[in-house]
């Protein structure tokens, strides 16, 4: 849900919901903020009861997000922005975020995705097609994130996934979601553009 929308009750509901899924021991808790800009008095308060509070099995979130509640956790966050490219900030955001968190961090960027966990993590670029629109992206990668996670894919094809679904998305001139048999096809055109990177140190 849209948190950063949800301007009184936002961190309660998700408290709420979060603590109801662990309780019952069934499924998995996946937080998407939304940009935390627009209630930013009250990201301390959701960092402290829900992020770091262990509720949260998948934290995913853009380069804009990542550095935002990085800077949270460590200081030092903000001082990179002087010294790194966007890309690399996201980057070194979505590490601050795995060190502090026992979520697994899902990270996406208009040029690549990436899932951390603790010091491991994946790579994977995004694929290179026309951008009729920026708006829903997100969302439409979750989706793909999402269905990948429940197959229990690995991270590199799970992102992969992700980034088609998205690719699919942005690159549609009716803004349609792909369906399965729609997202092969696509998938097949685009075979052999991506690259995945893992790094363990």
């Amino acid at each position: 849900f849209n948190w950063a929308g949800t301007r009184k009750f936002g961190t309660a509901l998700a408290q709420k919901v979060f603590r109801h899924v662990k309780a019952r021991g069934r499924g998995k808790t996946y937080f998407d903020s939304a940009d935390p800009t627009p209630n930013k008095a009250k990201t301390r308060d959701l960092m402290g009861k829900v992020l770091q509070a262990n509720l949260v099995d998948i934290l995913s979130l853009n380069e804009n997000e990542a550095t935002f509640y990085a800077s949270i956790l460590n200081q030092k966050t903000e001082s990179l922005k002087r010294k790194l490219d966007f890309e690399r900030l996201a980057l070194e955001s979505a590490k601050v975020l795995a060190e502090h968190l026992n979520a697994r961090i899902d990270l996406h960027t208009t040029s690549f995705s990436a899932t951390f966990i603790r010091d491991k993590w994946t790579v994977v670029p995004a694929f290179k097609v026309p951008v009729l629109r920026a708006t829903g992206a997100g969302d439409a990668w979750n989706a793909g994130n999402i269905v990948g996670d429940a197959y229990g894919l690995p991270d590199a094809v799970r992102l992969t996934l992700a980034n088609a679904v998205a690719a699919y998305y942005i690159s549609s001139p009716r803004a349609e979601h792909p369906t399965p048999g729609q997202l092969v096809k696509f998938c097949d055109k685009l075979k052999g553009r991506w690259k995945t990177k893992t790094d363990k140190s």
